[in-house]
């Protein structure tokens, strides 16, 4: 984990000293997003320094912990709830994988919630994590983004995206489209929150939405160029963040 936190942050170092590719960017009603290829190197950036809550992009630091995990072990559901969950009530038990799975293609709140309570010391994990990364402007109080507290810049997020990119675990689960996760007498059929996870070739996503941080989502995507890393936060909502994110990979 070392060496690769090391080679990140050199690789990060260099492409921020390489001179920007310039396009004809129309700037979009979002508060901060970046462009950035499979280096880290920026191509393009709107207020990219700019700290804000980041919703359920908060779960891609909880799954990358949970990923390091064992992945068949099976975790108590709850039968209290504070959030809403795809899982039925009657589960009473679900594999790691699975709620990995949840979290990151529905954005289930329960899932990271539970995912969390099987990491000791979980919050503030995430947050070592993320000072490790170089995370600096980054800050978690719980694993699912539904507190306006757990905030992060899009440049910060970069730096997330490139680890979780080299996770096998998190890329898998999180560019399916769709999944059928198997229950007791029963499944849980999902759909990935981010549309375009079935029209393009993409290695990683995750997107957020709460009204503090209106739409949010990561990305990267394979393209005739190359892999491409997406950051946008502060969308106006649900609905205008993809629209928002295809202006973006139209120009890069």
């Amino acid at each position: 984990m070392k060496n690769i936190l090391i080679a990140i942050s050199l690789t990060l170092a260099f492409g921020t000293a390489q001179a920007k590719r310039h396009y004809e960017y129309t700037p979009l009603p979002t508060e901060s997003y970046l462009v950035a290829d499979a280096d880290g190197k920026i191509i393009t950036e709107q207020e990219a320094d700019k700290v804000r809550p980041i919703a359920s992009i908060s779960k891609l630091m909880t799954t990358l912990l949970a990923s390091e995990q064992d992945l068949e072990e099976q975790l108590d559901i709850p039968k209290h709830r504070e959030v809403q969950s795809s899982i039925p009530y009657r589960v009473k038990t679900m594999a790691r994988k699975d709620l990995i799975e949840l979290a990151l293609i529905k954005s289930d709140n329960l899932a990271a919630q539970v995912l969390c309570t099987n990491i000791p010391d979980c919050v503030d994990n995430m947050n070592l994590r993320a000072q490790q990364l170089g995370m600096t402007d980054t800050y978690y109080i719980e694993p699912t983004g539904l507190d306006k507290s757990n905030v992060s810049t899009a440049k910060d997020l970069l730096k997330l995206v490139m680890v979780s990119m080299l996770n096998p675990v998190l890329t898998e689960l999180s560019s399916m489209a769709e999944a059928t996760i198997p229950i007791d007498h029963g499944k849980i059929r999902i759909h990935n929150t981010n549309p375009l996870t079935s029209t393009l070739d993409v290695v990683l996503s995750k997107t957020g939405f709460t009204k503090p941080a209106g739409g949010c989502m990561v990305m990267a995507i394979n393209t005739d160029e190359g892999k491409r890393i997406y950051i946008l936060l502060g969308s106006k909502n649900t609905r205008t963040r993809v629209p928002d994110i295809k202006r973006l990979v139209a120009k890069a």
